[in-house]
């Protein structure tokens, strides 16, 4: 087997038990998230657009752009550039809104990113 490819052999194996453990810890996590929130953090949201647009810019255009740039300067076997734009085009996820709220961030932004990509990324990706 060619070394540069030994990632092509690596495979990621979860059980039920696993996938449900982890899925409630997901769940749990979404829940403590959510108790922070105030109606009044997602009205600030619609009268002040700026936040939320750059960071649908940056999800959707900007990241892409960087992915094809990274690839194009690191040139990585055809399997993991793969990866790289999978990942990039994959709209965000639980954990930036908890990350969010642990750090102090604006978690109302942070989640209405991950709701807006991940019904964007239908029509966007």
């Amino acid at each position: 087997m060619n070394p540069s490819h030994d990632l092509d052999a690596v495979a990621l194996n979860f059980s039920p038990n696993d996938l449900l453990l982890l899925n409630l810890a997901l769940a749990l996590i979404m829940y403590g998230v959510a108790l922070d929130l105030r109606v009044e953090d997602f009205k600030y949201l619609i009268k002040n657009p700026k936040a939320f647009f750059l960071g649908v810019f940056a999800q959707f255009l900007l990241l892409p752009a960087l992915t094809l740039l990274l690839n194009y300067v690191m040139r990585p076997p055809a399997s993991v550039s793969l990866g790289m734009f999978l990942v990039a085009a994959c709209p965000g996820g639980n954990v930036s809104n908890f990350l969010s709220n642990l750090a102090k961030g604006n978690t109302a932004l942070s989640v209405s990113l991950t709701g807006f990509s991940t019904i964007g990324s239908i029509f966007l990706t």
